[in-house]
């Protein structure tokens, strides 16, 4: 650690490299395979004349309106002189030899400088009344400045070459130059290699690294920068761009500006992914002596936690696919069950001050990444988007399976740009941020840029799921037969509501599946036709009618297992990048490989518009103002066919440009799970997970999304009766803000067996109606009176039994509503305790 004079020393050193050539601190930006390494003792002139003339001409307008901080370290480092003192900017070390050593055989030590002494070496790109947006030519480094807190956030760490913490976490040796070339870069990309004998992606090239780098174009735009990035490796060159806009930063790469040397088939090498500003906010572990403290938000389901220098490096690193997996290709065992990422956003916080990260274009084909100090030999605590340009997939040759072929997505890129907002969170008032503050920055994303609007009827209802009818094998005279099998019919889906209705239920929310004939068969079904296996027109008329129901029947065309009018499945069926058919196979729950037969085909996107209007006309023209649409509010898909290809980017925005239509034509839509892109359209959703997918790197659950939609959009959580075990999701539920969910069938459970309702064995109404109605009652008192308030705060104890929640409502004072999940008690702003003993089975062991 150095002591104060030297620090006030090196503050006037650097200072005074502002006004002197910047050659001591230039870095070769070129790739280390075309130049000797001497390169990276070139004046910074002759780089400057190299890349852009006329940065190098520039000379900055706006270095009067730099900060007050600028100023006093000024100041200070005049007041000091008297001492000799070297200063070394962060990338000199890429001049040194390959294993980082000076001349005389020990290690250069870099000394740690801070944000403004980092900011002194930049330019003003841009400014406005919130932000500075800072550019440093010579370390390859972008900064934002925010106003209101006096925080910084750099595109890449300034101490990457400074920092000593060993790697390992105790006593060892730091981050090798390969490494720290890595953690100074600005961004990544992966190229495959299409040669037949390959086949293969590579592993990151870093903008900054010494092997795979790239030339560096800085080019000033009006709002920000352009930086253009040359990969002689590979072949590949594109700018990435950063444009500082009113409330946030926003980097973004056009791929039509993607030059890539060699495309071919044969011999060619293509970019699969581009990972935009990798290390944008990196917390080192220790900083200027003391360990840092904060952690990162991750959208894993409801949202989980994953804190800063969590020992956790032994794991396998966050990454998990924004808006689930792409169904079109299909894989040869299960895939691993976990919660899906609804949400393409992401946060990291320190103390008062936050980063809130936002995928806002692209988001159709991202990643969410993160990763803990020490993963990787590398001491920087990091979360990350890494976009997909270009899908890939796997078959095998003949049905052999050990000769397995792998192959990437052909011609030009679908997605025409992947970029990232920046929204800088906190105001300066010295309190740690919380989660809640985070989700309202995105919710205000939503809002402002999206067009999310607040629901009207935000009142407390019980949600149910009931499934209609089933195909059930069967015999008659010794025949086998595949008969339609009612399981919920509309008069038994009454009675089941009037015996709720007896227990203290007076408003529900229903989601009625599988009520046509088509739609029990597994065909597409695009008409408003009651089955007369469940009670026919007149029953169904009766029950959408029920007093207290807002009854939403859904129509599921996803898939289909039949040809039939104008949907067949050699020309409707989604195609795979290997040119086969996409068939949404049924895996063996005891091996998790695929069962033998024909599965369901996977309806092509380009019949997309046609089904949707079809089902739109129909409930218009029955008079119906409520509908839902299975899974294509939670589910994106790829057709890669020659003739109908549709990229999940294009796929995505059919379903909105529908479910826009559908709101404005129908009226209320009910989404079963929901993905970004739908909420705004969407008048209620359901199945909204209460746990993350558990994943070692995190730390804990958080409702993150239910943070973005309280109080704008009703939601339930998933099915109590559902779920492995019911106490904690109800229990969860109250303590999330969301409503009862139950799935109900009227037969009993042996009915179903040997049907597609299989899994459903646990939904029979009998043994859940008095559990349903005591659970509703208790969260008809604790949720009801801030049903359209937002969630403002969270809080969980240590042992993350008890979770407080804050509702705030402008003009309203606070609501807090504490759960005890042992205890099994809700507690609303210190009062008594509501004993909610009598709704759990056998009481909550956290």
């Amino acid at each position: 650690m150095h002591n104060r004079n030297c620090k006030k020393a090196i503050v006037f050193a650097l200072c005074l490299t502002m006004l002197m050539p910047l050659g001591s601190m230039a870095v070769s930006s070129a790739n280390e395979s075309e130049a000797d390494s001497s390169a990276a003792d070139t004046s910074a002139a002759d780089t400057a004349a190299e890349t852009d003339p006329v940065a190098s001409d520039e000379t900055s307008e706006t270095e009067d309106t730099d900060t007050a901080d600028r100023e006093a370290a000024d100041s200070e480092a005049d007041a000091e002189t008297t001492e000799d003192t070297e200063v070394t900017s962060d990338t000199d070390s890429a001049a040194e030899s390959e294993d980082g050593e000076a001349e005389g055989g020990e290690e250069e030590i870099v000394p740690e400088i801070t944000d403004e002494q980092a900011a002194a070496l930049c330019e003003v790109l841009a400014e406005n009344d919130n932000l500075i947006l800072y550019g440093d030519e010579e370390n390859s480094r972008v900064g934002l400045y925010v106003k209101a807190t006096g925080a910084y956030w750099w595109s890449s760490p300034i101490n990457a070459f400074a920092d000593q913490t060993p790697v390992d976490g105790g006593q060892g040796d730091p981050m090798k130059e390969p490494k720290r070339l890595q953690a100074s870069s600005s961004i990544a990309i992966k190229v495959a290699d299409l040669r037949q004998e390959k086949r293969t992606e590579g592993s990151e090239d870093y903008s900054n690294a010494k092997t795979g780098g790239a030339r560096m174009t800085w080019k000033k735009e009006a709002k920000g920068v352009a930086i253009t990035y040359s990969y002689s490796s590979t072949g590949v060159t594109l700018t990435q761009h950063f444009e500082l806009c009113d409330d946030n930063l926003y980097v973004y790469v056009d791929t039509d500006e993607i030059k890539e040397k060699n495309t071919s088939t044969v011999d060619g090498k293509v970019t699969t992914k581009i990972q935009i500003c990798p290390y944008f906010g990196a917390a080192p572990a220790y900083e200027y002596g003391e360990a840092v403290e904060g952690y990162m938000i991750v959208p894993d389901g409801s949202g989980a936690v994953i804190n800063y220098n969590n020992g956790k490096q032994n794991y396998p690193v966050y990454n998990q696919q924004v808006y689930g997996r792409d169904y079109t290709a299909v894989p040869l065992n299960a895939p691993r069950v976990t919660e899906q990422a609804y949400l393409p956003v992401m946060a990291t916080v320190r103390g008062d001050k936050g980063i809130v990260a936002v995928a806002s274009d692209g988001d159709s084909n991202v990643y969410c990444n993160a990763r803990v100090s020490y993963q990787d030999s590398v001491v920087y605590n990091r979360a990350y988007f890494e976009f997909e340009v270009r899908s890939s997939d796997e078959f095998f040759m003949s049905g052999d399976s050990a000769n397995k072929i792998k192959v990437f997505e052909k011609r030009g890129i679908k997605t025409p740009r992947v970029g990232v907002r920046y929204y800088p969170v906190g105001n300066g008032d010295g309190e740690e941020i919380n989660y809640a503050e985070c989700a309202e920055v995105y919710r205000n994303y939503l809002i402002n840029e999206k067009g999310l609007t607040k629901n009207d009827n935000l009142d407390n209802d019980l949600y149910i799921d009931f499934f209609g009818g089933v195909i059930k094998r069967t015999s008659i005279v010794g025949l086998p037969f595949n008969l339609k099998t009612e399981i919920t019919g509309f008069d038994q889906a009454g009675e089941i509501i009037e015996e709720l209705k007896g227990g203290g239920v007076d408003t529900f929310t229903v989601n009625y599946n599988d009520w046509t004939n088509a739609s029990i068969k597994g065909n597409i079904s695009t008409k408003v036709k009651p089955s007369g296996t469940l009670g026919g027109k007149k029953d169904f008329d009766n029950f959408m009618n029920t007093s207290g129901v807002d009854a939403y029947p859904s129509l599921n065309n996803f898939t289909m297992k039949k040809s039939s009018w104008g949907y067949w499945t050699l020309t409707s069926t989604a195609v795979r990048i290997s040119n086969a058919y996409s068939r949404q196979s049924e895996y063996s729950l005891a091996f998790g490989v695929q069962k033998k037969g024909v599965a369901p085909a996977l309806l092509t996107p380009s019949k997309y518009q046609k089904t949707f209007d079809a089902m739109i006309s129909s409930y218009s023209k029955k008079g119906l103002d409520t509908a839902g649409f299975g899974y294509f509010s939670s589910r994106l898909v790829s057709d890669f066919s020659k003739k109908n290809a549709s990229s999940r980017y294009k796929t995505m925005n059919t379903i909105v440009d529908e479910y826009s239509k559908a709101k404005n034509e129908i009226g209320g839509i009910m989404a079963d799970e929901a993905n970004a892109y739908v909420l705004p359209y969407v008048a209620a959703v359901t199945n909204v997970p209460v746990s993350s997918s558990g994943y070692n790197l995190t730390d804990y659950d958080i409702p993150f999304y239910q943070m973005v939609l309280h109080g704008y959009i009703p939601y339930a959580g998933t099915a109590v009766n559902g779920s492995s075990n019911s106490d904690e999701t109800f229990l969860l539920s109250l303590a999330y803000g969301s409503q009862i969910h139950y799935d109900l069938t009227y037969v009993d459970s042996d009915t179903l067996q040997d049907t597609e309702y299989n899994d459903l064995f646990y939904t029979n109404y009998k043994g859940w109606t008095d559990m349903a109605a005591k659970q509703f009652r208790k969260a008809e008192e604790v949720l009801e009176p801030i049903a359209d308030y937002t969630i403002t705060n969270f809080e969980r104890s240590e042992d993350g039994n008890i979770l407080t929640t804050t509702y705030s409502k402008e003009g309203a004072a606070d609501v807090t509503v504490v759960i005890d999940q042992k205890a099994a008690t809700a507690t609303i702003d210190g009062g008594q305790p509501i004993d909610l003993g009598d709704c759990i089975e056998g009481g909550f062991e956290g």
